[in-house]
């Protein structure tokens, strides 16, 4: 990003939360967002992550069995539950999730901005439904140092391997939306290496991958 534009970025303390939950989980066999870890399915523990961290606005982000997945969401988190600690969840529906990741993170911002003008937010928080043994106190963590660093990204670290969740300034959101569905996230990042601080965190869960039926067995019970 310009230097010029990331010193003059007067942040708000506001951030939103993207959950990335909209493929068809094909290596698992069956739907990821759906299996549980510690009582709470992985889908619900990215929305808890974010609801730890006190982030208010979270767009879900939903493709595959889209219905299924927002009626079990709504289930979940009835009016009374968000109104206790002053949450939004809005729901996303993308229909070309296959197309990848990035179409995901474009429709969740877009819902986002219907909803509330981007100003209003200092940025953003990803999280990935297959890394459900991340910490509700690393999502905390990384609010916190994204809100009082001078870097526009901020990436959590375990032992020198970089994970998530991710949180990303706002001031990128226009370069996002003007990308197409098949971009990476990881282009914007990678071109803006002076723009990202890393956050060491013991927490183990921020590189753990949750994909097969294998490396499911090994986090049950645990």
């Amino acid at each position: 990003m310009n230097k010029t534009i990331a010193s003059a970025y007067k942040r708000p303390d506001e951030l939103f939360g993207l959950v990335l939950a909209a493929g068809e989980s094909s290596r698992m066999g069956t739907e990821k967002q759906l299996l549980t870890y510690r009582g709470r399915t992985f889908i619900e523990r990215a929305i808890d992550g974010f609801i730890h961290a006190g982030i208010k606005s979270i767009a879900v982000v939903l493709g595959h069995k889209y219905e299924l997945m927002k009626s079990r969401l709504k289930t979940s988190y009835p009016p009374a539950i968000l109104t206790m600690s002053d949450t939004e969840i809005i729901f996303a529906e993308n229909a070309s999730y296959k197309l990848g990741q990035f179409s995901s993170i474009r429709r969740g911002i877009s819902a986002v901005c219907e909803k509330k003008s981007v100003d209003f937010y200092s940025g953003f928080m990803i999280q990935l439904i297959d890394r459900p043994t991340v910490e509700p106190e690393t999502f905390k963590k990384l609010k916190e140092e994204f809100l009082n660093s001078p870097k526009s990204i901020v990436i959590p670290s375990f032992e020198m391997h970089r994970g998530h969740p991710v949180c990303i300034s706002s001031a990128y959101i226009g370069k996002i939306l003007e990308l197409a569905d098949t971009s990476s996230l990881r282009e914007i990042i990678n071109s803006n290496n002076e723009d990202i601080a890393y956050l060491n965190v013991c927490d183990p869960g921020i590189i753990l991958n949750i994909d097969t039926p294998g490396e499911y067995e090994k986090i049950k019970g645990a």
